[in-house]
């Protein structure tokens, strides 16, 4: 009887597969002919439109209301966006590498698995990348909710006139894996990258006290010396279960739910204005008493808020300070456009690192 009732709700799936599946093809096809018109007008303009792409998950994300989560959509719709810009171009996203590593995972997060990506071993060369145009953009972790901020990213930010494009949170999850299946009693080493160890220190404390901890350039190697060496657990994120086929051993041990790291989406273009956007700044000032209060003074007169301040001497000159600052807004909006003229007034250096659609 059960399978009676069965029978006609998967023909109704299959239906809709196949409605679903005819409903995709007819989206490609009306984005190869945008993109078609779109070539006409300027051949050598990107496709990519990052206000346009934020605004349409957030349509989406307004109008579900079923029982697949809201995240679950959006990465779907991810995926079919991801899917058709292929359609149009390939893009090339440099990202820090190795595979299998958080990192790549930010990357398949804002972009889809379409893309074709490309690690690379430092952040100042994914930098370089996008830069030379080898990539069409990067994507780069500037800060870590309980490590803080990434100092490799801040200072390329300032020497490189590259722009920030977007943004994307990435929940930090840490998985206890092996390259072959033992007794978790008899494992010797556990190997990953500091960061990863710092943040299952307590689990690892309770459940594997008598395993040496070994420190790896990244969570991707710590998996390769699994494969390697034997009683060797690895701490990695799930993508790299997956790429190097790895033994799945315990699911997020880190000691505190709720971390995440964001990461920067860097390219070489201007990004439109949405409903929700935020700007980066890069403002410097002389080394003096009551610098910042003076160049928080316009936020606060104009009620922008301020999401991010981070502050390093800077590099140039010694008797100055920069100060990166995420705001809400557009730079064109107007009341960021007054708050740079009252800047620039106080005798600030002005930079605006980039305006972008907010993900937070």
């Amino acid at each position: 009887m059960n399978k009676n009732k069965i029978k006609p709700i998967r023909q109704k799936i299959d239906d809709l597969d196949h409605q679903i599946l005819k409903l995709i093809q007819k989206r490609g096809s009306l984005a190869q002919k945008i993109g078609h018109l779109k070539s006409l007008v300027n051949a050598n303009a990107s496709f990519y439109k990052p206000g346009r792409e934020a605004e349409v998950i957030r349509n989406i994300s307004k109008l579900h209301d079923g029982p697949i989560s809201d995240q679950n959509i959006k990465h779907i719709f991810k995926e079919i966006i991801s899917s058709c810009l292929s359609l149009e171009e390939e893009l090339t996203i440099a990202y820090l590498g190795p595979e299998g590593t958080h990192s790549e995972g930010a990357v398949i997060q804002h972009f889809g698995s379409s893309p074709k990506r490309s690690p690379r071993v430092t952040i100042e060369d994914v930098f370089h990348q996008v830069r030379t145009g080898s990539a069409s953009f990067g994507v780069v972790p500037v800060e870590n909710s309980s490590e803080g901020v990434v100092n490799a990213t801040l200072n390329s930010l300032a020497d490189e006139d590259i722009k920030i494009c977007g943004e994307t949170y990435l929940p930090i999850h840490h998985q206890l894996a092996s390259a072959r299946k033992f007794k978790l009693a008899d494992a010797q080493i556990v190997a990953s990258h500091p960061q990863a160890l710092g943040q299952c220190s307590k689990w690892l404390d309770s459940n594997l006290p008598n395993a040496k901890r070994e420190a790896t350039s990244s969570t991707a190697e710590a998996a390769k010396l699994s494969k390697a060496h034997s009683k060797t657990l690895c701490i990695v994120s799930s993508l790299a279960i997956k790429k190097y086929k790895l033994h799945h051993y315990q699911k997020n041990i880190e000691d505190f739910s709720g971390n995440n790291t964001r990461f920067l989406v860097i390219g070489n273009i201007e990004i439109e204005q949405t409903k929700n956007d935020k700007t980066s700044f890069l403002i410097q000032t002389d080394n003096q008493p009551g610098a910042l209060i003076k160049i928080l003074e316009p936020f606060n007169k104009r009620k922008i808020n301020l999401e991010r301040i981070e502050t390093r001497p800077s590099r140039e000159s010694s008797n100055a300070h920069n100060f990166f600052i995420d705001s809400s807004g557009h730079y064109k909006d107007a009341k960021l456009k007054q708050i740079i003229s009252d800047l620039t007034k106080l005798g600030a250096f002005v930079r605006i690192l980039g305006s972008y659609p907010s993900d937070s």
